[in-house]
C-alpha cells in the first residue's frame, strides 16, 4: 500500500486509549495519523489541514460524531472526505442516523484493528478512484461537481452555479512559468473558498474542473455578493504575483502565436453565473450551455467582472 502511504488520517475520539491505539496502528500501517479529543478540536484541525479520511466517535461530550460529520459534509473543502464512524452502540437506528449524517462507513467497538485498517485503505482507494480530487488544490473534480449539480436540479431547490476562471492567464504562464501559474491557481481556489465561508451558505460547494477553471454552487440570493467577494479578494492578491516592473507598467511583454511581441494585460478573474430563478433546469447540459455563453461575454470585458444569464427560458 505504498501508494497510500503518508495519507493523513484524523482520529476524533474522547477516549484517550482509543486515540492512542488507533493512531499507533495507523502510523504502523504507514499513514500520518493525527488525533483530537473533541469534535470541535477535530474540526479545527481538519479545517487547518484537511485530512484524507476521518475516523470519528459517535458519542462524545459537546459536539457528537453526527454533528462533526454534518459539519464536514457542509464544508466545501471537505465535502468529499470519507468518514468512518466509531461507536459502542450496536443498534440499527444508530447506523441509519450516522449514514444519514453523511458517514461512509460504520464500525462498532470493540473493533478489530486489522479490519479498521482494511476499511481505511478501501475508502481511500475508492475516494482516489471515484472522487477525482484535483491534486493541485485538493478540491473535488468533475464527478463530484456533476453529482452535486444534478442533485440540486433534481431537488428543484434554488440554484446558482458560478463558473469561475482566469483571463490573460496563458501569457502569465508563458512569462512566469507553470510553477508560478500553479501558485496563482491555488490562490484563486483559496479566495473562492474564503468567500463562500464568509458570505455563502453552509451547503455551498466548490469544485475544480481543471487548470484555472472552478465551479461554485450556491443559491441565487448569494451569487452576486459571492462574485463581488471573489473578485475583490483576487484583485487585491494578484499584484503580488508579478515583478515590480510588470506590476507598475500593468502588462507583460510576451510573444503571440506568430512570434510578434504584444502587451498582455495582468491576470483578472471572470465569473459567469447561471441560476434557476427565472427558468427551470432539467439536466446539467442546460446549465453548462447557458454558462458557456455568459462566460464568453464576461471574458470579453476589461478587468475582473461577473455576469448573470438573464434569459427567461
Amino acid at each position: 500500500m505504498s501508494d497510500l502511504a503518508k495519507r493523513r488520517i484524523l482520529v476524533i475520539d474522547d477516549d484517550p486509549v482509543i486515540r492512542r491505539v488507533v493512531s499507533k496502528s495507523l502510523a504502523d500501517a504507514g499513514y500520518e495519523a493525527r488525533s483530537a479529543a473533541t469534535g470541535a478540536e477535530g474540526l479545527a484541525i481538519a479545517r487547518a489541514n484537511p485530512p484524507d479520511l476521518v475516523l470519528v466517535d459517535v458519542m462524545m461530550p459537546g459536539m457528537d460524531g453526527y454533528q462533526v460529520c454534518d459539519q464536514l459534509r457542509h464544508d466545501p473543502l471537505m465535502v468529499h472526505i470519507p468518514v468512518i464512524m466509531l461507536t459502542a452502540l450496536d443498534q440499527t437506528e444508530s447506523v441509519i442516523k450516522g449514514l444519514r449524517a453523511g458517514a461512509d462507513d460504520y464500525l462498532t467497538k470493540p473493533f478489530d484493528i486489522t479490519e479498521l485498517i482494511t476499511r481505511v485503505e478501501a475508502h481511500l482507494r475508492r475516494s482516489e478512484r471515484d472522487i477525482n480530487v484535483n491534486p493541485l488544490t485538493g478540491l473535488p473534480g468533475n464527478p463530484v461537481i456533476e453529482q452535486i449539480i444534478n442533485e440540486r436540479i433534481a431537488m428543484r431547490a434554488p440554484l446558482a452555479v458560478m463558473y469561475i476562471d482566469l483571463t490573460n492567464f496563458k501569457p502569465y504562464n508563458d512569462e512566469y512559468g507553470w510553477l508560478k501559474g500553479d501558485q496563482v491557481i491555488n490562490m484563486l481556489a483559496q479566495h473562492i473558498l474564503g468567500a463562500l465561508r464568509d458570505a455563502g451558505n453552509t451547503s455551498d460547494f466548490v469544485g475544480h474542473v481543471g487548470g484555472d477553471d472552478f465551479i461554485a454552487v450556491t443559491t441565487p440570493d448569494r451569487a452576486e455578493k459571492l462574485a463581488k467577494e471573489i473578485i475583490e479578494r483576487f484583485d487585491a492578491a494578484i499584484p503580488r504575483y508579478y515583478t515590480d516592473h510588470d506590476r507598475e507598467r500593468g502588462y507583460v511583454q510576451v510573444l503571440d502565436r506568430r512570434g510578434k511581441p504584444y502587451r498582455a494585460p495582468l491576470v483578472t478573474v471572470a465569473v459567469a453565473i447561471v441560476t434557476n430563478k427565472n427558468r427551470p433546469f432539467t439536466h446539467l447540459g442546460q446549465v453548462a450551455a447557458a454558462a458557456a455563453e455568459v462566460k464568453k461575454y464576461v471574458k470579453s470585458l476589461p478587468g475582473s467582472r461577473y455576469a448573470f444569464d438573464r434569459r427567461q427560458k
